[in-house]
């Protein structure tokens, strides 16, 4: 068995598709469809159900699909041992979001990756808190970018960086001129949100508490755009991760105060703990780690909360 054959039945296992798993390992989806059923073919069992969209692995698929990653991550590092640094590094590593991450310094990470090695490349795709969580289980992603991260057994996450968060308003906002806000001082105003089911929403509401303050929360939305946009609205105020409202600071359309006391949100790289990672995946994450000069406190000896 080749490794480029390895290579297009993982990148179609991954993507759950055949136009984008072709698509991945540069061939057409027939081709890639009919190198797919020569290999059930030499194995003699069927290692994708067909039947169903998004395509799925069956149990002898998903079972081939973990050994051919780790033959694929150990082949690259064998590769990359023998020919040394100045090969470069070659692959693809894809990487799950939430959204609510500051999204310019994971795509500066991809381009000066991608730049240094060019037979490299980095897919990033941005998603839901659990459905991060499931893309990493399943291995439709190499890592994920979390959070407040819970602790599974299964799971390891290396503490990334705390992001600062601010109360954010509209510049004609009272509070607009102030040096810095109290968990007080928002008790008295409308709050948008984040939905309930999101750990940014419970990590925020938490911090309420803390202080023995009820925010009084009008509305609520499952991401950051929805809820600078509602900050139109003069009366409102959000708490948010600083650098996600940096291009409006920058415009002079919205306003970041300082809360006082300071909170501040961590976030983690989480991978399973069985990965194997290959030498592109490791570049990869100690960019995304040392990144950042701010660490957070260590809480990964699960995945930490």
């Amino acid at each position: 068995m080749c490794m480029d054959a390895l290579e297009l039945f993982c990148n179609v296992a991954r993507h759950r598709s055949f136009s984008k798993g072709a698509d991945r390992s540069g061939i057409t989806q027939p081709a890639a469809s009919q190198r797919i059923r020569k290999l059930e073919g030499e194995l003699g069992v069927q290692l994708i159900d067909r039947s169903t969209r998004p395509l799925r692995l069956t149990v002898a698929g998903r079972t081939y699909y973990q050994g051919a990653r780790r033959i694929l991550d150990r082949y690259e590092r064998l590769i990359q041992n023998v020919a040394g640094e100045g090969r470069g590094f070659r692959g693809h590593a894809e990487v799950a979001s939430i959204y609510s991450v500051d999204q310019g310094f994971l795509l500066k990470i991809r381009e000066e990756l991608e730049e240094s090695h060019p037979d490299a490349s980095i897919h990033i795709t941005y998603l839901h808190p659990q459905e991060v969580y499931d893309a990493i289980r399943t291995d439709r992603c190499d890592v994920g970018i979390l959070s407040y991260p819970d602790r599974w057994p299964d799971l390891a996450a290396l503490p990334l960086k705390e992001e600062p968060m601010s109360a954010v308003c509209h510049p004609a906002h009272p509070f607009a001129s102030r040096v810095n806000v109290t968990p007080e001082d928002l008790e008295e105003v409308p709050l948008v949100g984040f939905s309930p089911r999101l750990p940014i929403s419970r990590g925020i509401l938490a911090y309420f508490r803390r202080h023995g303050v009820q925010p009084r929360v009008a509305r609520t939305f499952d991401n950051v755009d929805s809820i600078k946009a509602s900050l139109i609205d003069p009366s409102a105020v959000a708490v948010l991760p600083e650098r996600t409202v940096a291009q409006e600071m920058e415009r002079g359309t919205l306003v970041t105060v300082p809360l006082n006391p300071g909170l501040a949100r961590p976030l983690a790289v989480v991978h399973r703990r069985d990965r194997d990672f290959s030498p592109l995946l490791e570049a990869l994450v100690e960019s995304l780690l040392g990144y950042d000069s701010v660490k957070p406190p260590s809480y990964a000896a699960g995945v930490g909360a």
